[in-house]
C-alpha cells in the first residue's frame, strides 16, 4: 500500500514516523529527567541544578538508546554509533544549557517552588532537539572515518 504512495507522501509518511518515535522516546526521556530530578529534590539528596543535572545524565542514557535503536534506526550505518552518541551528548548538553539557564533563572527571579521550575526547565528544549537530532546527530549519511576506512579495505 505504501508503494503505490507518491514519493513526497513517502517521505512524508516516514518523517511522521520518525517524529512519532522521536516524541515517544523524549517522551519517556523527559519523564525519566524529571522523576530522577524530581526524587533527588524532594528527598533533599542534592540542591535543584545537581539534581536537574542528575535527571539529564540518565536520560540522556534512554534518550539516546531509543533514538539511535528505534527514532533513527532506518539512517543507523556500520559504526556510526560512536559518531552518533558524541554528536547527541553535544546536542543534549546544549539542551541542558538551555535548560539549566531556564531553571537558574526561575530560581533567581521568583519566590515560587523549584519543583515547578524544573519541570518547566525540562519542558522548553524538545523541539530543538528533534531538529538537532534529525539534521545533525542522527543525520542518514555514514561517518567519514566509516567511509575512509571501507576505501581502504
Amino acid at each position: 500500500m505504501v508503494d503505490s504512495l507518491p514519493p513526497l507522501k513517502i517521505r512524508a509518511l516516514a518523517e511522521a514516523t520518525t517524529a512519532i518515535r522521536f516524541a515517544i522516546v523524549g517522551g519517556a526521556a523527559t519523564a525519566t529527567h524529571a522523576m530522577v530530578a524530581l526524587v533527588l529534590l524532594e528527598a533533599r539528596l542534592l540542591p535543584a541544578l545537581l539534581a536537574n543535572l542528575g535527571g539529564f545524565l540518565v536520560a540522556f542514557a534512554v534518550s539516546f538508546v531509543g533514538h539511535h535503536y528505534w527514532s533513527f534506526a532506518s539512517a543507523r550505518h556500520p559504526g556510526a554509533a560512536t559518531r552518533r552518541m558524541r554528536r547527541f551528548f553535544i546536542l543534549a548538553v546544549s539542551g541542558f544549557a538551555l535548560n539549566s539557564g531556564v531553571l537558574a533563572s526561575w530560581i533567581g527571579f521568583t519566590s515560587w517552588p523549584e519543583n515547578i521550575g524544573l519541570l518547566i526547565s525540562i519542558a522548553v528544549v524538545p523541539v530543538l532537539t528533534f531538529l538537532g537530532a534529525r539534521l545533525w546527530a542522527f543525520a542518514g549519511h555514514p561517518a567519514p572515518d566509516h567511509q575512509e576506512k571501507s576505501s581502504t579495505e
